[in-house]
């Protein structure tokens, strides 16, 4: 899903230099999260998300690093562990029916 949510990242460079980042997502999903962001950082490093909405914490893991055409450094990444509801959203599961064909084919 296409959000721009503020988050606040702390994690370490390569170079170990500690660093606090406040961005926002590009793309997120229930499993994790594409970010723009310059800092160095390597596939596998353990970064620390904070969602600025909430105050809500979670570790979570490279999983790569990409520049793009624009210039832009893109990084995703991936909850170490489960995040129930980090972003306070619902994802529709796939295969899911839609509630719209469910209930909007039914005549009254």
């Amino acid at each position: 899903m296409t959000l721009a949510v503020p988050i606040r990242i702390d994690g370490e460079t390569v170079r170990g230099e500690k660093f606090i980042l406040s961005t926002t997502t590009t793309v997120l999903s229930e499993f994790g999260c594409l970010i723009d962001m310059e800092q160095e950082v390597t596939v596998d490093q353990t970064i620390v998300l904070m969602n600025e909405h909430t105050r809500q914490s979670a570790q979570a893991r490279v999983v790569s690093t990409r520049r793009h055409r624009n210039g832009h450094k893109y990084v995703s990444v991936e909850f170490i562990s489960p995040c129930e509801n980090f972003w306070r959203l619902t994802f529709v599961k796939p295969g899911a029916r839609s509630l719209k064909k469910v209930y909007g084919s039914q005549s009254t």
